[in-house]
């Protein structure tokens, strides 16, 4: 007897066919469970009456049912070969590291969530004992904010405008988390800013999401092992 995971999968395919992946053989995605629910939901039986789309979609906008929509990743080489970001470097210890696509208007309205992870570790020693091992007086630290990129083939006054609009977006960031002071071994931390933080607010249709790493005042060092960028939205069903 076929299994009720089966048949779910058997009487929506027409549904899951996401450009040609056959979700009969392939794990289900986020977005096939919603849709799936969906379907459940809006179809009247025997026992209860079809609900109204406006409550099925405030169930699909809880964070359970949210799924991502864009992701960025940054690796290191190896994992004795991380991103050495030094303060004296010739990023002067403010370094972007990673930035994802620009979003469009569509996505900003389903925006929820943006959620940077990396794995991160200073140069591993200092002066001042008394603060290894701890957060107090680390120089090393992480950022996110928003930044754009100049059209390759904007010129004169336009170019000028964009590098001006480019130095506004990217003038305020917001400190993610430090590095242990003098830390012996990379920690990983996972940030996650919902709606109600400013960057989310801020955001513009052509803006990109970027995390910088910072470094500052002599022999500190950011070593970046991997970090990652993912934007998290409410499903509306559709497959982009």
């Amino acid at each position: 007897m076929p299994s009720i995971l089966t048949t779910a999968k058997t009487r929506f395919r027409g549904l899951f066919n996401n450009h040609g992946r056959n979700t009969l053989t392939q794990p289900w995605t986020t977005h096939d469970a919603n849709v799936a629910l969906y379907q459940c939901l809006s179809t009247s039986n025997s026992h209860r009456p079809a609900l109204p789309n406006e409550i099925i979609l405030q169930i699909l906008d809880h964070p359970s049912r949210w799924i991502q929509l864009h992701s960025v990743k940054l690796i290191a080489v190896a994992a004795h070969e991380p991103l050495r970001c030094r303060s004296n470097g010739p990023q002067h210890g403010d370094w972007q590291i990673l930035v994802t696509d620009p979003v469009s208007g569509r996505v900003i309205k389903k925006l929820r969530k943006i959620v940077y992870s990396f794995r991160g570790q200073d140069q591993g020693w200092s002066d001042y004992p008394q603060d290894h091992g701890t957060y107090a007086s680390s120089w090393t630290w992480f950022e996110a904010g928003l930044t754009r990129f100049e059209d390759k083939n904007a010129q004169g006054e336009e170019l000028r405008r964009q590098k001006d609009l480019r130095a506004e977006k990217e003038r305020d960031r917001y400190e993610l988390h430090r590095n242990r002071h003098a830390g012996l071994k990379p920690e990983d931390y996972v940030i996650e800013l919902g709606e109600e933080h400013d960057l989310l607010k801020r955001v513009e249709e052509g803006d990109r999401f970027a995390l910088w790493a910072r470094a500052v005042f002599p022999g500190w060092e950011n070593r970046v092992h991997k970090a990652r960028i993912e934007i998290r939205c409410v499903d509306d069903l559709s497959n982009g």
